[in-house]
């Protein structure tokens, strides 16, 4: 299969997927950096991380100096991110927040004075809220920052007469004396009753047993005035929540053209490079309560176990990604299928082609499937994207076309069918059953490993790519009766049309799916 090289002008379309308010909104919060700021800001950043390593007794690990970064980032240039790390137990997370918090705490305020422009609103100190689902929580989290204010390099550093900083503790809050940083903590359970601070930092640690309406009503709004960078850390458990739903909507944007990086995870495998003792207590505990139990799922693989069903899982779409195999642009050595989901409203028009293995049907009629290649024609517009569909697909073999049927779909299928006159486009029933026959066969396909797709190191560096993989993961399923709905989530900025278009593209090879029947002689019925 032959390599394509210029990817992204093929299938890196400029997103428009948002509502007007929420590109506004987008537009008024986004901070873009020239080249002079960004060495600037990384300078800066990198003086802090210094002293991050100094006051700790030990450097940060490759897989915590990203966040560090980023933490250090975000509160330097003003861009209110609330960045999210899903790490393994006891690999440091807590740790690392308050490592980076406590730097923060000491050299902003002093940076201020020096660059009043760019950080002039820590002249008075940083100020951070350390929060947790329960009071033993958040005295982890703030014990530990208070620890790393008050530990001998951290008060060497703070003698010194350029800098002459005092600690002062007071029950549930340290202050530095002469720059006026502090840290107070707050549990965010939802029966406690949280005092209306400001915040220029908001933690909120083990935030998978946040309470979402406390963080979202009570919290966040403490980082209104400052535009408060927030910082969730936790890791997996069995229900969606407010840790969980930020995570996706990190890793959404992080499919953007240009976005910066908020969402970092780490399981065992990434700490257990840089701890050999993690290593082995982990191998023990894979020895005394398996890795495929709940327990270890959730503590050390980062597998979330949800009360809501997911129509697949991370492990089971890094099983059927062929890492040898990379995104195809022509094909003409077999027939290939096509499914196209039309964009209604927001949604993108997805073009999904597929290799079908048809001279190999297994023992139930169906065939192997390989995903080659998707179009995706977000933000252009229709009477654009018919000639967009017929110049791609005039690289491949075409067999079949399916088309989701009603509205904007009716349209697809009678224009496709007058400029593409040699192929047969099959306009594809969206009513509940139909729809709950097409998922039924995709899934058989998958838990079956007789669909894959291509999952090549340049292949995953693809926006195109990262969007299918992420509405894959976000998909929802959930049953009407006999049904099987497959949808996305109620949230901002999921979609699941790559998901649909596959589903669409199977359905056509499902009509030619016959199971070989054997015959015999009935001993009660011989001549």
């Amino acid at each position: 299969m032959q390599e394509i090289v210029d990817e992204e002008l093929l299938t890196d379309i400029v997103e428009s997927d948002e509502t007007e308010e929420e590109r506004q909104a987008r537009v008024d919060t986004e901070v873009v950096l020239d080249e002079l700021s960004r060495e600037f800001v990384d300078d800066i950043t990198t003086k802090i991380l210094i002293l991050v390593d100094e006051i700790s007794g030990h450097p940060l690990r490759p897989y915590q100096t990203p966040i560090a970064r980023r933490i250090i980032e975000s509160l330097i240039i003003g861009d209110g991110a609330t960045i999210t790390a899903l790490i393994s137990r006891q690999a440091g997370k807590s740790e690392l927040v308050a490592n980076v918090t406590a730097a923060c705490m000491i050299l902003l305020p002093r940076l201020a004075v020096m660059f009043p422009d760019l950080l002039g609103k820590f002249k008075e100190g940083v100020w951070v809220g350390a929060f947790a689902p329960v009071d033993e929580q958040a005295d982890n989290l703030y014990g530990r920052i208070v620890s790393r204010l008050t530990s001998d390099a951290a008060l060497a550093f703070m003698s010194d007469p350029e800098i002459g900083e005092e600690v002062i503790g007071r029950g549930k809050e340290l202050r530095l004396k002469n720059c006026g940083s502090l840290v107070r903590k707050t549990t965010c359970h939802p029966r406690a009753k949280i005092e209306g601070r400001t915040y220029h930092l908001i933690l909120v640690d083990e935030c998978q047993g946040a309470d979402e309406k406390v963080i979202n009503k009570s919290v966040a709004p403490m980082g209104a005035s400052t535009n408060a960078t927030m910082v969730f850390t936790g890791t997996p458990t069995y229900t969606k929540g407010v840790f969980y739903k930020t995570i996706q909507i990190n890793k959404r944007a992080g499919t953007k053209r240009g976005a910066r990086q908020d969402h970092y995870e780490a399981d065992w495998k990434t700490v257990a490079k840089y701890n050999s003792n993690y290593k082995k207590f982990v191998s023990k505990e894979i020895l005394r309560i398996g890795q495929e139990s709940d327990e270890f799922k959730l503590s050390y693989r980062l597998i979330w176990l949800l009360d809501r069903g997911m129509f697949t899982t991370a492990e089971k779409l890094d099983t059927l990604g062929d890492k040898s195999m990379q995104m195809q642009h022509a094909w003409m050595k077999s027939p290939v299928i096509v499914g196209i989901d039309p964009a209604r409203k927001i949604d993108s028009t997805i073009v999904t082609v597929t290799w079908v293995g048809w001279d190999y049907p297994d023992q139930f009629g169906r065939f192997e499937h390989r995903v080659l290649s998707w179009l995706d024609l977000t933000g252009i517009e229709w009477e654009e994207q018919y000639f967009r569909i017929v110049e791609y697909l005039s690289n491949f073999h075409v067999f079949a076309i399916g088309v989701d049927q009603g509205g904007v779909g009716d349209t697809v299928i009678s224009r496709l069918r007058v400029l593409m006159p040699g192929v047969e486009v099959v306009g594809v029933p969206s009513d509940r059953g139909a729809q709950s026959k097409r998922w039924r066969y995709l899934m058989d396909l998958m838990r079956d490993g007789k669909i894959g797709w291509p999952a090549h190191a340049k292949t995953r560096a693809l926006r195109v790519w990262r969007k299918f993989r992420q509405q894959m993961e976000d998909a929802e399923i959930r049953y009407e009766g006999p049904n099987v709905i497959v949808e996305a989530p109620d949230e901002t900025g999921a979609h699941d049309d790559f998901v649909d278009s596959l589903a669409i593209c199977v359905s056509i090879s499902e009509q030619f799916a016959v199971a070989e029947v054997e015959s015999s002689e009935n001993m009660f019925y011989a001549a």
